[in-house]
C-alpha cells in the first residue's frame, strides 16, 4: 500500500482506455488449448449463422474468382521484379482454388471456436496451408495464417509466418500490425525474465513505429503506441503519440483519458485535469471524474475536487473508493464535519473499512479529540496488522501529544522494515520509505539533532530521482535551521543546478537570498516563477514574507493583496490573510491584526496558528488577559507539545501575574526550543520576578547570544539592547549583593 498522499487518482486504473486491446481481440479467441472460450455464451447464434453460411457456401465459391482478384496487390509496374515470397512457386497462382480453400478455412475456424474441437482448427491450419499452395505470392493468406496460429497459442509460428511476409515486403502493415499484437500480448502474460519483457515491449513498438509511418491515420495504432512508450518510460514520445491520436479526434476519450494518465505518472496534475475536462461531459463516467476530482486535489483545487466527486458519486453512489477520495477532499478542504459523516456511512456498509477508521482517526487528532483516535488506530490495526500507514499514523499522533520517544521508535522500526537489500525499491515502496524517513528527519529537526535529520534526509536522496528534490529541499531548510545560511545557501544552489526546474527549491533559494539580506535579488528570482495562474497566489504570498523578513512591511502588504485579489473563494484566502494579520501587528497595528486573524479563525476554528498568535498580541501587550489565555488554550488543545504555544501560555499568565502557572509553560517551551532568545527571554523575566536573579541572568545571557543568528526572529536590535541593559543591571545588582554578602 502507497501510503497518502496517494501518486494515483481514484479509478484511474479502471478508466484506462482499452480500446486498443479490444479492438485487437474481435476476432474468434482461442484460448490457450487451441478452443475458444469468448464464444462460449454465443453457440447457439454461432451455430444459426454457421449453417446459414453452409447454404451460401456455393454461392460464394461461384463469386470466388472474381472477390479474391480484388483482394490482391496490384501487379507490379513495369520494370519492377514482383514481391518474391519464400519457398513460392514459380507456377500461375489459381485464384479460384486459393478462395474456396480460404472460405473453408474460415468455416473450420470459426467452427472450431463454436464446437470447442481441436479438429477442426487443425482442419483450418490445413486449408490456408492449401490456399497457400495454389495463390504462393498472396501475402494475405500468410497473415491469416499467422494469426490463426497466434489464437492457437502457436506464437512461435505465427512470428515465423509474420516475418517470412516481412522478408518478402517490408512494409506490408497487416503483417506489422500483427507482429505488434503478439508481442503486446506477451506483456500480458507471465513473463518472470525481465529481459524477455523488456525484448517483447521493444519489438511491439517497433512494428508499431513502421505500422504508424505507413498508416499515419491509424488512431488506434498511435494510441498502443502512445501506451507502450509510456511503458518504457518515454513520455516525451508518449506524449507526441496521443496527440496524433487528439489530432484527428480533438475529443477522443481514450486519446484523452491516456494523456491524463500520462500526466499523472509524471506527477503533471494541472495538465492531467486539463486533459480530462477537455472529455465532453456526456462521457465522464464516475471513474474518470474520480481521477478528475483526484487532479484537483494534487493541485489543491479542493473546491472543484468536492464538487466533481459529487458528480462522480451522483453516477456510482455505492463506490466506496469514490466516497473515501470524497471524503478526503472535504478533510482537505476543512470540513471535517462533512468529511466525518462520509466516512460513517461507509462503516455503516462496511464495518472492516480500516482505510475510513484511520481518516476518522487523522480527523480527531486535528480536532484534539487524541483518546478517540488511538482508538479508530486501534480498530485499523486490528483489521490490516500489516498496514505501515497504521503505526505512520500512530507515530504522527503520538508526536503531537508530545511522546517523541514513542514516536522516535515507530518511526526507525517503519525506516528499518522498508530497507530492501542492495537499495532496490518498487515506485511504492520508495514512497513509503521517503515519507518515513522525513518524518523521521522533522522529529529529529524538532528537537534540534540536526546532524540525524540531516541523516535521514540524505538517505532519501538514495532513493532515485523522483524523490531527490524533496529531500534537497528538507537539507537546505535543516541547514538554515541549524544556523549554516551561507551552507544552506550554497546547497540551494547545487540543488537547483540538477533541479532546475522545481518550484518548492526554487522559492526556498529566494527566501534565503532575502533573509541574506539580498531582498531584491529575492523578489526577483519569485516573479519570475509568476505565470498569471492559480499558482501566482503562494508566490505573492513568498514575496510577502520576503518583504516582511526585511521590515518592508508595505511592500509586503501589496504583495499579499494581490494574492487576495486572485483568490475570489474566500475560503482559499485563510493563510494570505494569517500573513496580513502578521504584518499588521509588526507594524503595530493592532486592530487591523486582531480584525484578520479573527477572519481566519471564521474560516478554520482550527487554525491553531491564528489562535495563538491572537492570543499572544494580546498578552504581550498585556490587555484582555483572559482573552488571550482562551486562544492560546484553543491552540494547545490542537498541538498540546507546541513550545511556541506554550511560550505564549506562559507569557499571558505572567502578565497575569500567575507565576506558579508560567513557571511549567516557560520552561516546556525552552526545553522544546532551545535556540528562540524570545523564549529565554520570557522566561529570564519569570525568574527575575520568583526571586530567582542567578537563573534570570542565565537564560537573559542566553537569549543574547542566540539572537544574531536566530531564523526569522521578531528579537530585533532594539529589543536586543535593551536587554543588554537589563543583564547589565541584574549584574551589577548581583555583584553587589554578593559584596554585601561577604
Amino acid at each position: 500500500m502507497v501510503l497518502r498522499p496517494r501518486t494515483q487518482g481514484p479509478g484511474m486504473a479502471t478508466s484506462r482506455a482499452h480500446a486498443t486491446r479490444l479492438r485487437l481481440y474481435t476476432s474468434i479467441t482461442l484460448c490457450d488449448n487451441g478452443l475458444g472460450e469468448d464464444l462460449a455464451g454465443q453457440k447457439e447464434t454461432m451455430t444459426i449463422h454457421v449453417r446459414r453460411m453452409g447454404a451460401a457456401f456455393s454461392l460464394f465459391l461461384f463469386l470466388g474468382g472474381s472477390l479474391w482478384a480484388a483482394q490482391q496487390p496490384a501487379p507490379a509496374e513495369p520494370g519492377k521484379a514482383p514481391v518474391q515470397v519464400p519457398n513460392a512457386s514459380p507456377t500461375a497462382p489459381d485464384h479460384a482454388k486459393a478462395y474456396y480453400h480460404f472460405m473453408l478455412a474460415r468455416r473450420y475456424k470459426e467452427l472450431a471456436g463454436v464446437y470447442n474441437r481441436t479438429d477442426y482448427l487443425e482442419r483450418a491450419v490445413s486449408e490456408y496451408k492449401q490456399a497457400i499452395a495454389a495463390d504462393p505470392d498472396s501475402l494475405f493468406l500468410r497473415v491469416e495464417l499467422a494469426e490463426l496460429y497466434w489464437r492457437a497459442g502457436r506464437v512461435g509460428d505465427a512470428v515465423r509466418e509474420a516475418e517470412a511476409v516481412l522478408k518478402a515486403d517490408p512494409d506490408y502493415p497487416e503483417a506489422h500490425r500483427l507482429l505488434a499484437r503478439i508481442y503486446f500480448h506477451m506483456l500480458d502474460t507471465t513473463q518472470p525474465d525481465r529481459n524477455a519483457t523488456k525484448q517483447s515491449l521493444g519489438k511491439a513498438i517497433e512494428h508499431l513505429e513502421v505500422l504508424v509511418r505507413l498508416t499515419p491515420n491509424d488512431t488506434d495504432s498511435w494510441l498502443l503506441l502512445g501506451r507502450l512508450y509510456r511503458a518504457s518510460n518515454q513520455p516525451a514520445k508518449a506524449e507526441e503519440a496521443f496527440r496524433k491520436v487528439l489530432k484527428t479526434d480533438p475529443e477522443s476519450k481514450v486519446g484523452l483519458a491516456n494523456l491524463a494518465e500520462l500526466y499523472f505518472q509524471q506527477g503533471d496534475y494541472s495538465h492531467a485535469a486539463e486533459a480530462l475536462t477537455k472529455i465532453p461531459e456526456s462521457d465522464m463516467d464516475s471513474q474518470l471524474l474520480g481521477t478528475l476530482a483526484y487532479a484537483y486535489s494534487q493541485t489543491r483545487d479542493f473546491d472543484k475536487a468536492v464538487a466533481t466527486y459529487e458528480k462522480a458519486l451522483g453516477q456510482d453512489p455505492d463506490n466506496t473508493e469514490l466516497r473515501r477520495a470524497y471524503a478526503d477532499a472535504l478533510f482537505s478542504n476543512g470540513k471535517n464535519a462533512a468529511a466525518r459523516v462520509e466516512l460513517q456511512k461507509i462503516l455503516k456498509s462496511d464495518p472492516d473499512d480500516d482505510a475510513s477508521y484511520m481518516r476518522l482517526a487523522q480527523i480527531d487528532r486535528q480536532e484534539g479529540r487524541f483518546d478517540h483516535a488511538r482508538q479508530e488506530l486501534d480498530k485499523a490495526r486490528a483489521l490490516k496488522p500489516d498496514n505501515p500507514e497504521i503505526p505512520y499514523e500512530q507515530a504522527v499522533l503520538e508526536e503531537t501529544v508530545g511522546n517523541d520517544d514513542k514516536a522516535l521508535q515507530i518511526l526507525q522500526g517503519l525506516v528499518k522494515q522498508s530497507e530492501r537489500p542492495e537499495a532496490q525499491y518498487t515506485s511504492a515502496e520508495g514512497n513509503n520509505r521517503a515519507l518515513f524517513l522525513e518524518r523521521l528527519g522533522l522529529l529529529y529537526r524538532g528537537q534540534g539533532k540536526f546532524a540525524q535529520a540531516l541523516d535521514a534526509f540524505k538517505q532519501i536522496l538514495a532513493l532515485g530521482k523522483s524523490q531527490a528534490p524533496r529531500a534537497e529541499f528538507l537539507i537546505v531548510e535543516t541547514l538554515r535551521m541549524d544556523r549554516q545560511p551561507d551552507k544552506a545557501l550554497a546547497e540551494a544552489g547545487a540543488a537547483l543546478q540538477t533541479y532546475p526546474q522545481d518550484r518548492p527549491l526554487k522559492i526556498l533559494h529566494a527566501t534565503l537570498l532575502g533573509e541574506s539580506g539580498h531582498v531584491d535579488e529575492a523578489v526577483e528570482q519569485l516573479q519570475t516563477l509568476l505565470t498569471k495562474g492559480r499558482t501566482d497566489r503562494e508566490i505573492y504570498i513568498s514575496i510577502a514574507q520576503v518583504y516582511a523578513q526585511a521590515k518592508r512591511y508595505g511592500d509586503g502588504e501589496q504583495a499579499v493583496r494581490k494574492s487576495l485579489d486572485m483568490t475570489p473563494n474566500t475560503e482559499d484566502q485563510e493563510y494570505a490573510l494569517f500573513v496580513l494579520g502578521s504584518i499588521y501587528e509588526r507594524q503595530k497595528r493592532y486592530d487591523l491584526a486582531e480584525e484578520t486573524f479573527k477572519k481566519v479563525l471564521s474560516m478554520n476554528p482550527l487554525n491553531s496558528s491564528a489562535a495563538n498568535y491572537l492570543g499572544y498580541m494580546l498578552a504581550d501587550r498585556g490587555v484582555r488577559l483572559e482573552e488571550s489565555v482562551n486562544y492560546i488554550k484553543k491552540a494547545l488543545v490542537l498541538e498540546p507539545n507546541n513550545g511556541a504555544y506554550l511560550d505564549s501560555l506562559g507569557w499571558a499568565y505572567f502578565k497575569m501575574n500567575r507565576y506558579d502557572l508560567a513557571e511549567p509553560h516557560l520552561e516546556k517551551a525552552a526545553r522544546l526550543i532551545q535556540n528562540d532568545p524570545t523564549i529565554h527571554e520570557h522566561l529570564g523575566n519569570l525568574y527575575l520576578h520568583m526571586g530567582k536573579p542567578a537563573m534570570a541572568q542565565g537564560e537573559w545571557e542566553r537569549a543574547l547570544k542566540e539572537w544574531p543568528q536566530a531564523v526569522s526572529s521578531d528579537f530585533d536590535a532594539e529589543q536586543a539592547a535593551q536587554l543588554q541593559k537589563q543583564l547589565e543591571e541584574l549584574k551589577v545588582r548581583l555583584a553587589r549583593d554578593r559584596s554585601a554578602q561577604k
